[in-house]
């Protein structure tokens, strides 16, 4: 009877200590769990307003445990906000991601099925409802593809045409553009060689009084034709 009594005894220790050591497993998950869950977003770069429109995009992420946030899953939520140029996300343990954000430069805006859009120079099209700062930018009318802008402006930058003067920018179907400066001053340039026209178009300006000048039209190679205001 003695070995068997003991062998009870063995097997009820054994019980016990599994079910308390399950208990403390259950508890040191808990405080890990409490830990290491997410408790703190902080977001730097952008206006107080759009911070909170991002946050409210994060707000799943609180209280998940820090080391199952993947950075690419924070990128994907924050890939919503078009106004953004670029991202950095850092985890801070235990329980806190630091993310810096910087912002693209506005440099149109246009209007899309009767929608208002910014245009950004990192080649999107960014809803009003994103920004809350009003930025003063020219309008850009017509059908265009975002990238034909892009190269455009690039095109007039690096010419180092003075790009704040122009108020219009518009679009037509041969690829073509016409620029509207702030004096009135109508630019036409041609589907191709828009580099030699703004060459062109720069020196009559060093050169020729453009005062009563309404229209520069550049799109005929080795013409120019300048209209006049009262014409």
């Amino acid at each position: 009877m003695l070995p068997s009594i003991s062998k009870y005894k063995l097997y009820l220790y054994l019980f016990f200590l599994i079910f308390l050591s399950s208990i403390f497993n259950f508890r040191f998950l808990e405080n890990y769990q409490d830990i290491f869950g997410l408790k703190t977003i902080n977001i730097n770069g952008v206006s107080y307003k759009e911070k909170k429109n991002i946050e409210e995009q994060l707000s799943k992420l609180k209280n998940i445990n820090i080391f199952k946030i993947k950075e690419d899953k924070v990128l994907e939520k924050l890939t919503k906000f078009k106004f953004l140029e670029s991202i950095n996300v850092k985890k801070i343990l235990p329980s806190s991601i630091n993310i810096n954000l910087s912002k693209t430069s506005i440099i149109g805006k246009t209007i899309i099925n009767g929608e208002e859009f910014y245009i950004g120079k990192n080649g999107e099209f960014i809803n009003y409802n994103q920004i809350f700062e009003k930025y003063k930018t020219p309008t850009v009318f017509g059908e265009f593809e975002l990238k034909e802008f892009l190269n455009l402006y690039d095109t007039l930058n690096n010419q180092m045409l003075e790009i704040n003067k122009i108020e219009y920018y518009y679009y037509f179907k041969n690829r073509r553009w016409d620029l509207v400066f702030s004096n009135g001053l109508t630019l036409k340039l041609p589907s191709n060689n828009k580099i030699d026209s703004i060459k062109i178009y720069k020196k009559l300006l060093d050169n020729e009084n453009l005062t009563n000048t309404k229209i520069i039209d550049l799109r005929v190679t080795d013409q120019i034709i300048m209209t006049n205001k009262n014409e």
